[in-house]
């Protein structure tokens, strides 16, 4: 009996010891999950350290003043493929360093830039970036990725709009962003190109537009090109919420320039957005927003057939990529800004929520000048007030069902053995 007692308890000590690693798990798999959720620094000296490390050893630096442009194409150990730009269009010159990192392990771009002494030529001084999908016009490198065949490139704004089309695909960015001093003007946003020629390459011209989506800004005036507001449905740090965006529209540079600003709570038309976040979106009301408020402009097409951008004419221009990065400097002699940043395209899974918004927008009275890459004119336009409805579908990310199912499992599994442990 003794022996059959000490094997028994024997059976039951083992069975506890699984009993607490399963139990332990679940614990485990919520602390890695947190973990690989946490922001990235916001502050230069962290920024810098952590492009420094040895994991972003794919690098483009650049020390001025006879350096300001510098592309290289960098892969993923998954095998996606972007490409990253080293670009200072608005500097004539300058001191200091502008350093470009990637990590292929994990797909993160890293920058920070120094500067003294500069001598600007624009505006904006920099837009140091990635190309995350098909290619840029300015120099024509491509960047096709066969695992987003979701939201393949080049592609129509009609296509993309189609249900089940490209642009209702979600994009996540996990991000941070800094800045030095205070007071220095950056923008993180994205920046897309629609052309009328779609094979256009090494020209921007008057038939063409740049949409920018901005996730941040600070001491940028927003004022000079807005023409109203709309509400569109995103999710930031895990809430899915409807999000008020200014929308900028300028007919005034060589080509038609879009920008979409957030306006959210605490917002100003000086400051505003995520400093650090993770923002999931659909291209497809950012979209719309485009079919919405630029017609309301006229902005010229410089074709003799068709005078002015209109909603036929806007649907039928081409996107051609999608870039990330951060707009800095202004007319300024010195500055520091950096940023870290991871991108995805998530094809999801059918788990579909729905959200209706009702936009209402009413232009503004002037512009004056722009803080992208080209000084607009005063125009003065006339006050429209229009209102629409949009639905969009959120479909749920895959990853958070998956942790979702194994935590479930394991309770499963260590429900069952406290049961066998009990007899």
């Amino acid at each position: 009996m003794s022996k059959y007692l000490g094997i028994k308890n024997v059976r039951h000590r083992r069975l506890e010891t699984l009993l607490i690693v399963f139990l332990i798990l679940p614990l485990l798999l919520l602390v890695v999950h947190a973990e690989g959720d946490q922001g990235f620094p916001t502050t230069m000296s962290a920024v810098e350290e952590l492009c420094h490390t040895p994991q972003f050893n794919e690098t483009i630096v650049m020390y001025g003043p006879s350096q300001t442009y510098v592309t290289k194409m960098v892969t993923t150990s998954s095998g996606l493929a972007y490409r990253i730009e080293n670009n200072l269009y608005g500097i004539k010159s300058y001191n200091g360093i502008s350093y470009l990192a990637f990590n292929p392990l994990t797909g993160t771009v890293c920058y920070y830039g120094n500067f003294t002494n500069v001598v600007p030529s624009a505006a904006v001084w920099s837009y140091p970036e990635a190309v995350v999908d098909g290619y840029k016009p300015w120099d024509g490198y491509p960047v096709y990725n066969i695992y987003r065949s979701n939201l393949t490139l080049p592609s129509r704004v009609i296509d993309l709009l189609k249900s089940g089309g490209g642009g209702y695909s979600w994009i996540r960015v996990t991000y941070s962003v800094a800045y030095s001093p205070a007071t220095f003007p950056v923008d993180f946003a994205f920046d897309i190109w629609m052309l009328y020629n779609p094979h256009e390459v090494g020209a921007i011209t008057k038939p063409d537009l740049e949409l920018m989506i901005w996730l941040f800004f600070n001491n940028t005036n927003i004022t000079w090109a807005e023409v109203g507001t709309t509400e569109i449905p995103i999710i930031v740090d895990g809430v899915y919420r409807n999000v008020t965006f200014a929308v900028l529209v300028s007919c005034n540079f060589p080509w038609t320039y879009v920008a979409v600003v957030p306006q959210d709570i605490g917002n100003t038309t000086e400051a505003g957005g995520w400093r650090s976040a993770t923002v999931e979106f659909q291209l497809a009301p950012f979209l719309n927003t485009i079919l919405q408020f630029v017609p309301l402009k006229e902005c010229a097409t410089g074709l003799s057939s068709i005078p002015v951008k209109n909603v036929t004419y806007l649907e039928n221009l081409t996107m051609v990529d999608i870039e990330l990065g951060m707009e800095f400097g202004d007319r300024l002699s010195s500055g520091a800004a950096g940023y870290v940043y991871n991108i995805d395209f998530l094809r999801g899974l059918p788990i579909n929520e729905k959200v209706t918004t009702t936009t209402v927008t009413v232009t503004s009275t002037t512009e004056t000048t722009t803080t992208s890459t080209v000084t607009s004119t005063v125009t003065t336009t006339s006050t429209v007030t229009s209102i629409s409805t949009t639905t969009i579908i959120r479909q749920q990310a895959p990853m958070q069902l998956l942790i979702a199912l194994v935590i479930l499992v394991i309770i499963v599994v260590a429900a069952l053995v406290l049961i066998l442990a009990r007899r």
